[in-house]
């Protein structure tokens, strides 16, 4: 070895340049298979941690002004609502070529009634200040501007010890008129008064449909079923106001029951929690879009969710009200299913019937306790339209398969699949494949979907870029590496046929020669790649902080759920360990790989050069 390190000494100058070359090829091939396996490991987590959810809307046939007759101004006020023709089933998402993880799912919202807690609901109500009372008008009158009437009696509600009011049927352009001595049912609302030429009117109260009878009950198909109790339209007085006259034994015939029982329904309605059944709560856009968090406990998990187990979460701020933990059960008792508004719609309005179709309280119609295993909280990152919004204040989430009893007699409404009721979950990366395959469904132009993927696509297009930089980088050292192993060998194995013969010629064995030849390069060799592997190593360091500094800035951390929470001691040992096997794998492995190919070409060469006899090479010219 001594030898051959003394022969190499003697070129220094083309020494030091195959020293720095094989560093140089090194360093590139070392940081580009390192980043290329970075890059490799992030799409694969990426893949892991990133979901793809498809939102469905069914757009509307035309928008449609509605008027509403405003009693103070005398004039009408235009709102736009939706016409369809038709309400499509959400079986039209179910077509071939629809690779599902996870749905289609429209989801209903039940009501379950819940006396005995406290609900945020109850706030809203008491805020409103509606009551269902008799009044008396103080004179014969109509009632298209506001007019004094007597509070005879409260039946729901509390008018907090007004015995009087004006009242305005201020949303009916042509009021029957009102006799004095009569007594009326109606449910009113206090607002403040918009008719500016009535100076001592400050506080109007106008009819509202919360206590009035009546029933919006459907079918399974979404066909509305006409009600079999005798309706206002019927009445003799031929009145069509939301008010109307309390006669004798007026509370024993129909009518009247059906008011007592209207009242009944708005009681417990105000003490009503909307329940939102799915198949998982990755279909739940909140969740998916990290808005909704589960502060303590867990998530319900997948078999929980297949397996129909009677398992729930809360909100965090109906548990602290009601004193709730984690591990709890509370009674369910679900009564009527909304299968046409998002939870985010209802918050805002209710325009169903609280009625069935006989103008009876809907019954229970599954009832069950359930353990709680978590509390959420829902924190929007912006304004969203309220048909998008499938999270409500105390709403609670349980497994759909829980329910095990039919709604189909507790349908209060059925309506078009929206962007927060109908949802699906596919592969990362084939939302384009699923759009051109849905193309070809009946009625595919009537509906609209939207697709999120956190930022997925996104994401996977840097990643895949710079793991083709990395791969470039990484085949550049190999082929340079190849090269100069060649050069090397070239230089110092295959240019050595004469000094092999005059070893030879002085006595020393086949074996002697190889090692007088072999262990200077290879000792040359492996120093120069161990060297530009430690450089490449310092190198990546460098490389791997900046880009985590740029992704840091340029991506949302709730893009990805390994962001959502700290990695546990555990995964963090599992980490370390796989990051040094990568190391020794990379950092140690390159070097030995071109220590390896260096012996190989240079015993090639080599061996060709001992089976030549040495007088033969002597003779030969340089």
């Amino acid at each position: 070895m001594r030898n051959s390190i003394r022969q190499m000494l003697r070129t220094p100058f083309k020494l030091l340049l195959f020293f720095l070359f094989i560093g140089a090829s090194t360093l590139l091939l070392t940081l580009g298979l390192r980043l290329w396996m970075e890059t490799g490991e992030k799409l694969r987590q990426a893949e892991e941690n990133f979901t793809t959810i498809g939102m469905v809307r069914q757009r509307e046939n035309l928008m449609e002004a509605g008027p509403v007759w405003q009693a103070g101004t005398k004039s009408y006020l235009y709102y736009d609502y939706p016409i369809y023709e038709e309400i499509l089933s959400e079986s039209l998402l179910d077509f071939d070529g629809a690779d599902y993880l996870k749905g289609p799912e429209k989801r209903p919202v039940y009501g379950s009634w819940m006396p005995d807690y406290d609900l945020e609901l109850e706030e809203t109500v008491a805020m409103y200040g509606i009551f269902t009372a008799e009044i008396s008008p103080v004179e014969d009158c109509v009632p298209s501007q506001p007019v004094q009437v007597n509070i005879k009696r409260v039946l729901y509600g509390d008018a907090r010890g007004s015995t009087q009011c004006w009242f305005c049927d201020h949303n009916n352009p042509d009021p029957p008129p009102m006799e004095k001595g009569k007594t009326y049912i109606v449910t009113l609302a206090p607002r403040g008064s918009s008719h500016l030429d009535r100076e001592e009117v400050v506080i109007e109260c106008i009819p509202t449909g919360s206590c009035y009878p009546g029933t919006s009950q459907c079918s399974r198909n979404g066909a509305e079923i006409a009600g079999t109790f005798a309706e206002k339209e019927n009445d003799p007085s031929g009145q069509s106001t939301l008010w109307e006259e309390v006669t004798e034994g007026f509370y024993e015939t129909g009518r009247g029951v059906y008011w007592l029982n209207a009242i009944e329904a708005q009681e417990k309605f105000n003490k009503t929690v909307q329940v939102l059944p799915t198949d998982s709560l990755a279909l739940l856009p909140s969740f998916h879009e990290k808005e909704s968090q589960v502060l303590e406990g867990r998530e319900i998990s997948t078999e929980e969710f297949e397996k129909g187990k009677a398992v729930c979460m809360v909100s965090k701020s109906f548990a602290q009200r009601n004193g709730l933990r984690v591990g709890d059960t509370i009674p369910l008792s679900l009564y009527y299913a909304d299968y046409g508004d998002a939870p985010g719609y209802l918050e805002q309005m209710v325009d169903f019937g609280l009625l069935n179709a006989r103008g009876e309280v809907y019954p229970a119609f599954w009832e069950a306790k359930y353990e709680i295993v978590g509390f959420y909280q829902y924190t929007p990152s912006e304004e969203k339209d309220v048909n998008s919004v499938e999270i409500a204040g105390d709403m609670i989430l349980i497994p759909a398969n829980s329910v095990k009893a039919s709604d189909e007699n507790n349908i209060v409404k059925y309506g078009p699949m929206q962007m927060g009721t109908t949802s699906f979950q596919i592969p990362n990366g084939s939302a384009a494949d699923f759009l051109e395959n849905f193309k070809e469904v009946e009625n595919s132009d009537f509906l609209e979907i939207r697709f999120d993927d956190n930022g997925y696509e996104q994401v996977r297009r840097e990643l895949e870029s710079a793991g083709n930089t990395a791969a470039l980088l990484a085949v550049t050292g190999f082929l340079s590496a190849a090269a100069l192993l060649l050069l090397l060998a070239y230089f110092f194995i295959v240019k050595q046929k004469r000094r092999t013969a005059i070893e030879r010629s002085l006595g020393m064995t086949r074996s002697q020669c190889r090692k007088s030849l072999l262990g200077g390069i290879l000792l040359f060799t492996f120093f120069a790649a161990l060297t530009g592997s430690l450089i490449g190593k310092s190198l990546y360091s460098s490389v791997k902080g900046v880009l985590a500094r740029e992704t840091e800035q340029e991506y949302s951390m709730k893009y990805s759920t390994w962001q959502t929470r700290e990695p546990s001691q555990e995964e963090l040992e599992v980490l370390e360990q796989q990051d040094l096997e990568l190391e020794v794998l990379v950092y140690l492995g390159v070097p030995g790989s071109i220590l390896a190919g260096m012996l190989g070409i240079s015993w090639v060469f080599m061996e060709r050069n001992l089976k030549v006899p040495p007088m033969e090479v002597m003779s030969m010219r340089e």
